[in-house]
């Protein structure tokens, strides 16, 4: 009797490319193979270059930097030959940053990788500039030059939670794309003159495109999907200009669009099965239209009242079934962000305290006033929500200036510092600096944003958190020969997901006298693990998943009972 994992389990392997010349590999031991290559480190942490390299990088250890100080990586210009500039499959905290990468399949290519940054890199003229692929979490594409790339510039396909930031992309075929993926954001971005500016592909929801410059391309911003409707997506705050199609929608629902500035494209938008929302509501407004005739004489939720208010009195149409009930009459410029003080107590954090809250005071400049803050908009660091039964205003610094009180949970506070800071490094060091930014906006709209910073202190013994497990298989009753699908999630006692984690998997054929160990997976960025399998007998057989648990969180395990029965 087996138990074969397969597909997603291939997550779990660290599979050493081929030995070849033509490689540089920066081995998961620290050291450089071969030794003569041109890169040096002196740590095993930070490897730089000292020339340009005409072979292709294999990286195999996690949580180190590689610095190319302005070199090039080159490869041979053969398009259709797996070559990869730099080949990040399977790893884990790796910044790649500061080189040219060119003449290569892949430029940069991440595969089943997850909270790696690539900054400050130009990546030109190769097949797919920067392809980040299969299940790659929470990674940051910030910086880059993506010019002339044959296919893609950057593409994040079937990878959630990644950032897309600040990139330059011009002269490929598709610009910025994602396909399968979800929880992206493209933010900030100045893409143009390609065939497709950036391109949603099939189903990906709870995208962010905003703040970007989209340019010259054919179809400027583009959101398809063959047979799924693409939802809950994002578009604002950007300026497409001067292309075919400003935007090309296909079943794309559910999703707003709006404060976007549609200048001078032959077809501002075009939209096909697809009903979304394409305005802000008054009086925030929709987006303008270089080509909108209508006028501004009045205003009001309805436009009837006598006065004008930069709305345009008759809606933006597009289609039956979509138009911009409030088009702006000036094109949208970007609102300041205003700045505030914050203060937060304790400014020093143990991170073995039980205690309920961290109070955080919030202190605007003159001609604001913190009883304008919507307390339900305040966040730390994006992540941790306010405790929306906990604040007030007062002066607590007696400076003679309100302060808005607010409070978070410290539980939360401390699991997410230890969710993104070295802890290795913390308990060497026993205690770290860690900068929290507080945002919010005013009832306006208007953000707000302030940092502070908190000392953490840790040391041997932290309590460890406590985990949950959770899985089903399917079909069960199975067949012999049949395959299996397993599924779970693991989160932490507060309930959030614990991601990128190791799950082993075990079966028994004696009643769970003893166990076979099956493989490992991995969990993605939202606690989520699957795996697939087959058993060849037939009997009720128990299967377990192990989370080890580490320094942080607890062990935790779960066992069902898998049917298998003759065909």
């Amino acid at each position: 009797m087996t138990l074969l994992l397969i597909g997603v389990l291939a997550w779990a392997f660290d599979i050493q490319p081929v030995e070849a010349s033509g490689y540089i590999y920066i081995r998961a031991d620290g050291s450089i193979e071969p030794p003569t290559a041109p890169i040096s480190t002196m740590d095993n942490v930070t490897y730089t270059f000292a020339d340009n390299i005409y072979d292709e990088i294999v990286v195999q250890r996690n949580n180190i930097a590689v610095d190319g100080a302005g070199y090039t990586v080159q490869g041979t210009g053969s398009y259709y030959s797996p070559s990869r500039g730099i080949d990040l499959s399977n790893r884990n905290n790796v910044t790649i940053k500061n080189m040219e990468i060119r003449n290569f399949n892949r430029g940069i290519w991440l595969y089943l990788s997850s909270n790696n940054t690539l900054a400050g890199n130009n990546v030109t003229n190769n097949y797919f500039g920067i392809d980040v692929a299969a299940a790659s979490p929470n990674n940051t594409i910030s910086g880059n030059i993506c010019n002339s790339n044959n296919q893609y510039g950057i593409v994040l396909w079937s990878s959630h939670d990644n950032l897309v930031s600040n990139n330059k992309v011009s002269d490929n075929h598709w610009g910025i794309a994602t396909g399968y993926s979800d929880n992206n954001r493209i933010l900030n971005n100045n893409v143009s003159k390609s065939r497709f500016g950036i391109d949603i592909q099939q189903p990906c929801n709870d995208i962010i495109i905003a703040n970007n410059i989209v340019s010259e391309n054919e179809d400027g911003i583009r959101v398809t999907s063959a047979f799924v409707e693409t939802r809950y997506n994002t578009i604002l705050n950007n300026n497409i200009t001067y292309n075919s199609h400003g935007i090309y929608a296909s079943r794309l629902s559910g999703s707003v669009i709006h404060h976007n500035n549609f200048v001078n494209n032959t077809d501002q938008a075009y939209t096909t099965i697809s009903v979304s929302v394409w305005d802000d509501d008054y009086p925030s407004g929709g987006n303008y239209w270089s080509d909108y005739v209508g006028v501004d004489l009045h205003h009001g939720p309805y436009q009837n009242e006598t006065g004008s208010d930069g709305i345009g009195d008759t809606p933006y149409l597009i289609d039956e079934d979509n138009q911009d009930n409030y088009p702006l009459m000036e094109p949208w410029s970007p609102i300041e962000t205003v700045h505030a003080t914050i203060d937060i107590d304790p400014d020093t954090l143990n991170l073995r305290s039980r205690g309920k809250w961290i109070t955080c005071y919030v202190e605007l400049p003159e001609g604001y006033n913190v009883s304008d803050i919507d307390v339900t908009s305040v966040m730390l660091n994006d992540t941790v929500p306010v405790c929306l039964k906990a604040h007030a205003i007062g002066d607590y610094d007696e400076d003679g200036i309100p302060d808005l009180m607010v409070k978070f949970g410290r539980a939360e506070v401390i699991d997410y510092i230890m969710a993104n800071v070295n802890m290795t490094e913390l308990f060497e060091e026993k205690f770290m600096t860690v900068t929290l930014t507080i945002t919010g906006k005013l009832d306006d709209g208007t953000p707000i944003q302030g940092n502070t910073k908190i000392r953490i202190i840790a040391r041997a013994g932290l309590p460890k958190i406590n985990t949950k497990i959770s899985f089903n298989l399917s079909p069960n009753p199975a067949l012999s020969g049949q395959t299996i699908t397993l599924t779970g999630n693991l989160k932490n006692q507060l309930g959030n997901a614990i991601g990128n984690a190791p799950i082993e998997v075990y079966y028994s054929i004696d009643n769970g006298r003893n166990w076979v160990y099956a493989g490992t997976i991995q969990t993605n960025s939202a606690g989520w693990f699957s795996a697939k399998g087959k058993l060849t007998i037939v009997g009720i057989f128990p299967i377990a998943v192990v989370y080890r648990g580490n320094f942080r969180y607890s062990q935790s395990y779960r066992i069902e009972k898998l049917t298998v029965k003759l065909p």
